[in-house]
């Protein structure tokens, strides 16, 4: 049941239109989802917003991914994550934001399950 409810929630995440990566990249996602660890969401968060280590430019998703890393590990996070949130975020557009906080809450939902 764990693994059929994993499956759609990444598959919902990774059909959004902010969601443009190469197949290692998506991989990369999933695992990152499954097991909420919070380096990995450093690194794809940082992959997306450089457009490297497979990962498209996505200024969306990597603002997303840094809210989540606040939310979800407030126990690892430090000044930096605050700062990268700032600036991340700040690449995107307003009418961009609501798209951000819904896969923002998306993976948290996900994350937050893991634990």
């Amino acid at each position: 049941m764990k693994k059929l409810l994993l499956l759609s929630i990444i598959s919902c995440v990774l059909s959004m239109p902010a969601f443009s990566m190469t197949e290692k990249a998506q991989k990369e996602v999933a695992d990152m989802i499954a097991t909420g660890d919070y380096q990995k969401m450093r690194n794809v968060a940082y992959g997306m917003e450089q457009g490297m280590f497979g990962h498209d430019e996505n200024p969306i998703t990597a603002c997303a991914l840094r809210r989540v890393i606040i939310l979800a590990h407030q126990d690892k996070v430090d000044d930096s994550d605050y700062a990268n949130e700032a600036i991340g975020c700040k690449k995107i557009k307003p009418t961009e934001n609501q798209q951000a906080w819904e896969i923002a809450l998306t993976v948290l939902k996900s994350t937050l399950s893991k634990k």
